[in-house]
């Protein structure tokens, strides 16, 4: 390795300590040389392919490929939770919208409105994901993901031109339904309730089952209230309105928002009852979208209120591009590190504390 700059074999550890810990303790000698042999001299930083290449069968072999090790076992199941429950709160969200709308629309006017095409393709994607997430056709359940999740991304694209500020807004959701979709995937064998336990699984489908119907019995319970000049208002059983979608009829009230929370304190119930490290694993899934839906709103504060003042409107930066790219990446590859370091340093201590005890026996069998 003579004439390498020593900084980029550091800057190679890093990468390869994305690799499953049993992996590494095989092959870490072999491919770190196979690394720097290919390296030009004085280079300093790894190459963007071989990067990308070294994350994707890192992320790869965590998740449930072949050759992970015991370790990371925990992966496959918790990408198995992840896809389901994703695609399940998609499909609630266009179900929930749709009817609400649907049936608002009718309460005012008596006409059903007119869904969008893609509408249809996004609920049926969604629902095949969900349907056989539950089963060993993992591919078929990948399958919906991706054609409903690109569904999704095709639509804000399309948009973005005359509407950049909805893609920014709804961009935590495309980072869900990407990563939903990633880990149907790659999760191998196991199924959901593998991890949850049949009876939890299927009280969190209720739960959101539940969650789907709520904003239609409130659009069918809502008060619409007409007027002489032929105007019209439509009010939630005891609540808010909340702004439509597609006809501008969508409500919600107590109806959705006293049950709703029930549900969602259940649906969060049943997950916290997986185990410790599938837990872990999920905070680390879901730690990206939760991020992008907190720091977006005040990151881009300024271009979301500024864009539309301009005909055409301001387009993203290049700069902001690779904020809203790289920043959930890279908070689920910390995520992921962060999990495997503390599991290391508790099973390092639980070994310490084995040793001791075995010390301790054999001392008291010694002196007895």
């Amino acid at each position: 390795m003579t004439g390498h700059d020593p900084r980029l074999e550091r800057r190679y550890e890093r990468l390869l300590a994305l690799f499953p810990v049993a992996h590494r303790r095989e092959y870490e000698d072999e491919m770190m040389g196979v690394l720097m042999a290919g390296s030009a001299p004085q280079q300093r930083y790894p190459g963007l392919r071989e990067t990308a290449n070294l994350v994707r069968c890192a992320v790869w072999l965590r998740v449930g490929g072949r050759g992970a090790g015991s370790t990371d076992r925990h992966w496959a199941p918790a990408a198995a939770v992840f896809g389901l429950v994703v695609c399940f709160m998609l499909l609630t969200y266009r179900l929930g919208v749709v009817g609400a709308e649907v049936l608002g629309g009718w309460r005012v006017d008596g006409r059903l409105l007119i869904l969008p095409g893609q509408w249809w393709f996004a609920m049926a994607g969604w629902t095949v994901a969900v349907a056989f997430a539950f089963t060993r056709f993992r591919l078929v359940a990948a399958a919906g993901a991706w054609a409903a999740g690109l569904s999704e991304v095709a639509v804000e694209v399309v948009d973005y031109p005359t509407w950049p500020s909805h893609l920014v807004e709804v961009w935590w959701m495309l980072v869900l339904s990407g990563g939903a979709a990633l880990a149907l995937t790659a999760r191998g064998r196991a199924r959901p309730q593998g991890a949850l336990g049949v009876r939890r699984a299927v009280v969190m489908s209720s739960a959101f089952a539940v969650l789907a119907i709520l904003p239609s019995v409130d659009a069918m319970l809502a008060v619409v209230t007409r007027f002489g000049d032929g105007g019209y208002s439509i009010g939630a059983l005891g609540g808010y309105n909340a702004p439509g979608w597609l006809g501008g009829h969508h409500v919600s009230g107590v109806i959705t928002l006293v049950p709703g929370m029930i549900c969602a304190l259940v649906i969060l119930y049943c997950l916290l009852r997986a185990s410790a490290p599938v837990c872990r694993r999920l905070v680390a899934m879901f730690a990206p979208a939760l991020a992008l839906y907190v720091v977006v709103p005040p990151v881009f504060n300024g271009f979301l209120v500024s864009t539309q003042r301009f005909d055409p409107p301001v387009l993203l930066v290049p700069g902001q591009w690779v904020f809203l790219i790289a920043f959930p990446l890279a908070l689920f590859i910390a995520g992921a590190l962060l999990v495997a370091r503390g599991e290391r340093h508790a099973y390092l201590i639980e070994l310490g504390r084995t040793a001791e005890r075995e010390a301790r026996l054999k001392q008291a069998a010694a002196t007895s």
